[in-house]
């Protein structure tokens, strides 16, 4: 019993990253706008708050959105009230490619667990850690075909997540 106990306390402590995508995750076509662009779908920012709380998770934007700089990414997700703590953004490297970008910032930072969200594929070695949003067309709360934060994909997230560590993420 008290082994248990002291499992929960530690994995609560954990520091778990949630490495952002927008554009496909959260926003899929542009409802509505405000000053820092289109707004997002509100059940996908549901989600987002459903997997921050289940987590506890803070965020790292991979997005193209990072462009605006970290303030201003901070700023929106304080003015729009969505859930989580922005606390980075990844690294503008070169070559663009987004798993390299996600692998530096790893590098660079100390990190329990981690999961990629994003409808784009990342790289292989990252393939236990990614939830991807696009190509989903049997999720009932898809937008247009198959985009988007779904339930499903969100469970999939805290499944990752939740894992006591890299090594014990099932496939």
């Amino acid at each position: 019993m008290l082994g248990a106990d002291r499992f929960f306390l530690d994995s609560k402590n954990m520091k778990r990253i949630i490495f952002l995508d927008i554009d496909g995750v959260l926003n899929v076509y542009c409802e509505s706008r405000d000053k820092y662009g289109c707004t997002f779908h509100t059940h996908f920012e549901d989600n987002l708050h459903d997997l921050i709380e289940a987590t506890g998770a803070e965020i790292v934007i991979s997005s193209t959105w990072r462009y605006s700089g970290l303030k201003v990414m901070q700023n929106m997700w304080r003015d729009r009230g969505l859930a989580g703590n922005v606390i980075d953004i990844t690294p503008i490297i070169h070559d663009g490619v987004r798993g390299d970008e996600i692998d530096y910032w790893l590098r660079e930072n100390q990190v329990d667990n981690y999961v990629i969200i994003d409808d784009d594929d990342m790289l292989p070695e990252q393939m236990e850690h990614f939830v991807k949003t696009s190509e989903n067309h049997d999720h009932i709360d898809k937008v247009d075909f198959g985009y988007g934060l779904t339930k499903e994909c969100t469970l999939k997230a805290i499944s990752i997540l939740n894992a006591s560590s890299f090594s014990s993420i099932c496939p």
